[in-house]
This record gives C-alpha cells, structure tokens and sequence, in this order.
C-alpha cells in the first residue's frame, strides 16, 4: 500500500481543481483579503471575486469552519495548529481546539467491502456479530462494536476507503502553502514551516498505519503491566492489519463527564491520582507516552481504573530530557524560581 509522501517541488497545476476549491472555501469565508498580499496572483483567482467580508472577531470561528468543510488533513492540521500558540494568536488557538473530529459515517457496505479485504476471509469466519452502527465515527476512521467468534467482544477501527487518495493530495498542497509562505512572507524569517508541514505529514502517516498503532498499544501495555490503576486493551493481532485494527472493547465513562461518573459512584480523587501515576510514569520512567490525550481517549472504569484509547500519536523522550524535567519539576515544587531558570 502506498504511503502518504511530500512533494519536493511545487504542484499548482497538477492539483489545479483542489487548489481552487481550498481558496473558494477560505474566501467564502472571509479570508479573500489575504490574496492581496501575493507578490503575483495567477489569473484563476479572479472568478473568486468579490471577496465577501467577515467582522475581524468572527474570523478565528470562520478558519474553524473552513477547515472543517475542507476534510480529513485540514481538520487534523487544524487540531495541530490548536496546539501551537507560537504560530497564532490566543482566539485562534480558542476556537481551533474545539476541533471535532467526528464526521458522518460511511455507509456499512463500503466499511463491510474494506473489513472484507482486509481479513482476506468471510466475516462470519471472524466475527460472531458486528453491529453495522458504528461507535464513533472520525475523519480517518470509524469503529465498530463487535464479538470474535471465540466470543470476545472487541472494537475494530476501519479506515475510511479511498483516504489515502484525498489525504496525500492535501499534503502536497499543505507542504506547497508552508514553501511559498516560507519563501514570501516574513513568517519564513521566524519559523521554519516547511518543517512543520514534514512533521505534520509524517505524524498523519503514523495515524494511518495501524500495525504501528498495536505495537505502541502493546508496548504501552508492557510499560502498564504493575500499574493496577491503568488499563491498556489487548490488540488481537491475528485479526489487525495496517488499515483495520482490532482491540479488546473496554466499558467506561469518558474522563470529562464529570456528572456520569458522580452518578456511578466513581472516586473522583482516586482517578486524579491515577491519572498523576499514568502521566509521571509514561513521561518520566518510560520516556514513551500517549501524545493524544484529549478526553475521548480516556476512560473511567470500574475500580476508578483509567483505560487508556487510541496510540497512533505517541511521543518519546531521551533519558537526559527525563532528568531535565525532574529537576524542574523538584525546583517547581519547591517554589525556586532560580533554579527553574538555571541551565
């Protein structure tokens, strides 16, 4: 299976049709007066006249939107964006994070084609049942309930058919706007964009590569085996390919319905305090940690327990960077403001 790769030069032409609708969306909604600012404007850009206006304070919800409307990788580098404040300003970074990543589902005889192949099998060699409605449903994949035929009930995350199509597309688009933006703008003078636009495509990359997704959960884990507080679902490898993963189902509360786990009785300090365990552990000891942590990947489960979700995105840290962050953790701790500053 092809991967997703950058582009070493510009595609303008080759990807004309996407480029025209990506720049018809943004001046829909009200970013049209940001092509003034090109050194030269190409003559399909005239039909996107007049520019419609948006009041400056709706502006960071109208990127929002945009991106949205504009699928897969611009929601995905739009939740990136959310994190770095470095690059936009603080009502850009607000509404970027309210980011969703749910989508309308695809319809179960294409999620029903793509289990087919993968499996290489009839499903009902497989499963015991699969509920067609799926459990969630995200730009790169969605996930359904199901029961192996050795009685286990397990999730499958099913990527959306044709993906990679769409998203290598929009990534040599991205990595075309991060070039010409680095070239033309006083922005490639402070930052390196072109950069960010590798390291975005490679992490999406990672995402879609579900095989690596079950090695970092099994890792995980291994890493979790002591650890009674956490809990790390078992990947059924004989099932899991790189576009269809399947893991043990696991029963809880999402960690940011406060109410729901009132209500049934969970011990709201218990579950901090594993949560405190589960971050010191997996950034401090292990030097390999969840780099997703948004709470619909995080569960509370009976005995206050936390299940962890999703390990596409993950994060590793060297052993001196681990030394560094205990010692200004200690100095935080201890109020020193010095030697927080000290090299």
């Amino acid at each position: 299976m092809s991967t997703l790769k950058l582009p070493t030069i510009t595609r303008p032409i080759r990807h004309l049709q996407r480029y025209r609708q990506i720049l018809a969306v943004f001046t829909r909604h009200g970013f049209g007066f940001a092509l003034a600012h090109l050194p030269t404007e190409p003559l399909w850009l005239r039909d996107l006249y007049p520019y419609p206006k948006q009041e400056r304070a709706s502006l960071p919800f109208h990127f929002r939107q945009a991106l949205e409307e504009l699928g897969p990788a611009f929601v995905k580098l739009g939740q990136v964006l959310s994190t770095r404040p470095d690059l936009l300003p603080p009502d850009y970074i607000v509404e970027l994070s309210k980011l969703q990543d749910e989508v309308p589902p695809v319809g179960w005889p294409e999620i029903e084609q793509v289990l087919t192949h993968e499996l290489d099998r009839p499903l009902d060699e497989v499963f015991e049942e699969i509920n067609t409605r799926p459990l969630a449903s995200a730009s790169l994949a969605q996930v359904h309930l199901a029961r192996l035929a050795t009685h286990e009930r397990v999730a499958l995350k099913v990527q959306r058919p044709n993906i990679l199509r769409t998203l290598h597309t929009d990534l040599e688009i991205i990595h075309d706007l991060a070039e010409y933006t680095q070239t033309h703008t006083p922005l490639g003078n402070v930052y390196n964009l072109e950069e960010i636009a590798e390291d975005f495509a490679d992490t999406l990359n990672r995402e879609l590569d579900y095989v690596a997704e079950g090695r970092n959960a099994d890792r995980f884990r291994r890493n979790f085996a002591d650890e009674p507080g956490v809990y790390i679902p078992k990947v059924y490898w004989d099932h899991t390919t790189k576009r269809l993963l399947v893991m043990e189902y696991l029963e809880g509360i999402k960690i940011d319905q406060v109410q729901a786990i009132d209500a049934a009785g969970h011990d709201r300090e218990v579950i901090a305090t594993n949560a405190a365990r589960m971050i010191i552990q997996e950034v401090l000891l292990d030097g390999f940690f969840h780099a997703d942590p948004h709470p619909g990947n995080f569960l509370v489960m009976k005995g206050d327990v936390i299940g962890a979700l999703d390990f596409g995105m993950v994060g590793y840290l060297s052993r001196a960077d681990r030394v560094n962050l205990i010692r200004l953790y200690n100095v935080a701790v201890q109020m020193n403001a010095r030697g927080a500053t000290d090299e």
